[in-house]
């Protein structure tokens, strides 16, 4: 048998390990590469990251005063069989963030919740004892910032009608409502407004006719941002930034004995898409894509208050105000508020856009009659229509010959308005 030639058998032993960790290298850094294609492609997919706000030895969890009464005029605690409009949110827009549609009939709907007055604090809690308070956010651009509000005229709110959630600048918390609403809840980049742009809301007015009416405290949480159109709200870090003020206090007031009776929001906005010749058909799209997330996180209702006028031009918003109101009629995400702006005389505004702080009281007061009216009856309510001088009557609902005698009320003349 012929004996095997050695020479070479060193050789190929170095060659082939120099072979070996030639493909290792190559191997390395091939991943490397992959691993650093992946941190860049997380890096844009990076949405801002809301922290709260630093706990100190005086954030200490603490609940406003009891309320000095409760009303006995309604519950509103049955199944919320509406009979709305199942409409599909099913918009996707070149710059919108694509959900999951969800039809209204899978909406949150309202538990089965028996409730109790207590004899001694005149509170509404649930048989277990939680308190029962209703949740609602109000989002929209600088009228509801109230940039032409005035803090000194705005009403203030009793011990233990409503509440304030910090979500941004103290999520420990309820304060008690004060205006300026909501001047610190600001993130940089999202959500945020100078301080000057919030010198007065409707939110005080709105909290005091909706325990009025309700018996039932208000935890508001501020999510507004003057100048802003529905291109801004759907930004990504813009919906997290309100998905998270939303996740916050639900969480805080569900780890607090509270139980959480309705989600709403109350949006006015609509002024810059005006400006920007949006189409009513491309502002409801993306209403639909920016109102989404919260429906998912267990918002029930959005209140529109319809935008009103410029000091210059009685019909600037008009391709707006009716894109809402035709939204309000035909999605049961959307109920009419008011369209009480439409009525307001210029002598009551402060400049081209902003109204003052007695029409922020009546737009409070008058938005805060139809969340209540929805929230007793499990209907909309029907209302005066002050830009066409009709009677606005929801779809899908209802209603006596008594519930549709809907009179105007002349603001201009009764004295609830004021020049300052």
């Amino acid at each position: 048998m012929r004996k095997k030639d050695n020479r070479y058998a060193g050789r190929e032993t170095d060659e082939n390990k120099e072979r070996f960790f030639l493909i290792t290298r190559l191997l390395g850094i091939l991943m490397l590469s992959l691993m650093l294609q992946g941190c860049d492609a997380a890096k844009n997919r990076e949405t801002n990251v809301i922290e709260p706000a630093a706990e100190t030895q005086e954030n200490k969890i603490i609940v406003a005063d009891e309320p000095d009464k409760a009303s006995d005029s309604g519950n509103g605690m049955e199944d919320n069989d509406t009979g709305e409009d199942n409409t599909m949110l099913n918009v996707e827009t070149e710059d919108a963030i694509s959900y999951s549609s969800i039809p209204v009939e899978e909406a949150p709907q309202d538990d089965e919740v028996e409730e109790v007055q207590s004899e001694e604090d005149k509170v509404l809690r649930t048989e277990d004892g939680k308190v029962i308070v209703d949740l609602i956010m109000f989002m929209g651009q600088s009228n509801m910032s109230g940039t032409g509000g005035n803090a000194q005229y705005a009403p203030k709110v009793p011990g233990g009608y409503g509440y304030e959630f910090r979500a941004i600048s103290d999520p420990t918390r309820l304060y008690p409502i004060e205006e300026p609403f909501g001047i610190n809840e600001n993130v940089r980049g999202a959500i945020e407004d100078l301080p000057i742009a919030k010198r007065g809301s409707m939110v005080s007015a709105f909290v005091n006719r909706y325990y009025e009416l309700t018996g039932v405290p208000v935890v508001a949480v501020s999510a507004s941002s003057g100048g802003r159109d529905t291109g801004f709200w759907m930004r990504r870090e813009v919906e997290d930034d309100f998905a998270e003020r939303q996740k916050r206090a639900q969480v805080w007031l569900e780890s607090n004995d509270y139980y959480i009776r309705k989600q709403y929001v109350i949006w006015l906005q609509g002024e810059s898409d005006a400006e920007d010749g949006l189409t009513p058909e491309l502002y409801n799209q993306n209403m639909d894509n920016i109102i989404r997330m919260l429906f998912i996180g267990g918002l029930q209702k959005v209140f529109i208050v319809t935008p009103g006028r410029t000091l210059t031009g009685k019909y600037y918003f008009d391709n707006i105000v009716y894109s809402q109101i035709n939204m309000c009629k035909t999605s049961g995400y959307y109920a009419l508020a008011t369209t009480v702006l439409n009525s307001v005389s210029t002598e009551y505004m402060v400049d081209e856009y902003h109204y003052n702080q007695s029409v922020l009281n009546v737009v409070g007061k008058e938005a805060a009659e139809s969340a209540a009216y929805y929230t007793l009856n499990r209907k909309e309510k029907p209302l005066y229509n002050y830009r066409d001088n009709d009677i606005y009557v929801p779809e899908g609902f209802d209603y006596t010959a008594d519930e549709l005698k809907v009179e105007p009320i002349d603001y201009n003349n009764n004295g609830e308005l004021v020049r300052y």
